[in-house]
């Protein structure tokens, strides 16, 4: 029989209330199966000593809770009830204590003291010499984590599943833009166009100006001869015969980012979610690539990046602190990026969403 659990022996009248609490937090860190705590761990038509007999056997750690009422409320004749061999208390820390593959830790809380050997039944007396361990209501979480890194060397924690990767969001199909005035009626545009070019090749002037220009015609500005006043003035004007413009820029300046990737998607974005405003999205634009910072309005909880492929703008990872699912978004635009229509995702789950300038 393996043995990997730990029974938490305790008191109803003195230290329910405390057991508790520790039982959950000790579940979290190694499982719900591992920790046992009396009659809430009882399957139905089991007997009691039965099953506390069951349950130290398989248990490697006892943890014996003693409070400020531990030794219980005496009987008529001023024997309290841990001296009774009938005291279910008494018979579990004895039977914790008698065997030799069981670690026992007394366990103080609300302040109670250790307990001395002459304050015992005699069955009981070895737990006086055994190291304590004190929770104080003022350090309840550092000294139950204290508590839970000595357990961990005793008993294995849980195994955590590992976490599903994120999927990337399927795109949202944008709906079409309505036709514009030009692609209804360029044909007839472009018809009317070639129309004036046969009426103006056909026309007498052209006919006329066409046939000049076969025939060598010169204007008259061409006819007219420089004098040679007017070449000594051009020469003493530009003696290299070369023009220098000074203000011509030499190098163009490089396109920006935001330039290269068509559009400018930078900035805060309000997020909408099935028409419910769900905060702000603070973008900073990298070309095709982004990253961003998630708003609650005014507390950031979360922070990803993303990549803008052209036509959707969504998200590669998306992370809200605190938080262990994985969202995600995507986002398209038909208007130039005034808007986004798309979808939010919850751990796969898609729901309607838009993005709105601020």
């Amino acid at each position: 029989m393996e043995k990997n659990k730990i029974f938490l022996s305790h008191r109803h009248s003195d230290t329910q209330s405390d057991c508790h609490r520790i039982r959950e937090t000790l579940e979290e860190e190694f499982g719900k199966d591992a920790v046992f705590l009396d009659i809430e761990n009882l399957e139905p038509g089991i007997r009691f000593a039965d099953a506390i007999e069951k349950a130290l056997a398989e248990s490697k750690v006892v943890l014996v809770a003693i409070g400020p009422d531990w030794y219980g409320t005496p009987d008529e004749s001023g024997v309290t009830r841990l001296f009774q061999p009938k005291d279910w208390v008494h018979r579990e820390v004895s039977a914790a204590l008698a065997r030799q593959d069981t670690r026992v830790i007394p366990l103080l809380l609300k302040g109670a003291s250790r307990p001395t050997a002459d304050q015992l039944p005699e069955d009981l007396q070895e737990l006086a010499d055994l190291q304590t361990f004190e929770i104080s209501i003022t350090r309840w979480k550092y000294d139950l984590g204290v508590l839970v890194e000595a357990l961990a060397k005793l008993i294995p924690r849980k195994k955590n599943p590992e976490p599903e990767p994120t999927p990337r969001p399927r795109p949202v199909p944008l709906p079409k833009p309505p036709k514009s005035w030009w692609a209804k009626n360029y044909l007839w545009v472009l018809g009317i166009f070639v129309v004036l070019i046969i009426l103006m090749v056909s026309s007498k002037d052209f006919q006329q100006g066409f046939e000049e220009g076969l025939n060598g015609a010169v204007s008259a500005n061409e006819n007219e001869a420089l004098t040679q006043e007017d070449i000594n003035a051009q020469r003493e004007e530009n003696p290299t015969g070369n023009e220098i413009y000074e203000d011509r820029k030499l190098e163009e300046t490089p396109p920006s980012a935001t330039q290269t990737a068509v559009f400018d998607y930078s900035g805060k974005w309000w997020l909408w979610e099935e028409g419910v405003r769900m905060g702000y999205i603070l973008i900073k634009q990298n070309g095709y690539y982004f990253t961003f910072d998630y708003y609650f309005f005014n507390q950031k909880t979360g922070e990803g990046t993303g990549e803008f492929d052209g036509t959707y703008l969504y998200s590669t990872q998306f992370k809200l602190i605190g938080d262990p699912n994985n969202y995600g978004f995507t986002f398209g635009s038909y208007d130039g990026g005034i808007s986004w229509v798309g979808q939010t995702f919850n751990n796969g789950i898609p729901a309607t969403a838009e993005i709105r300038k601020d």
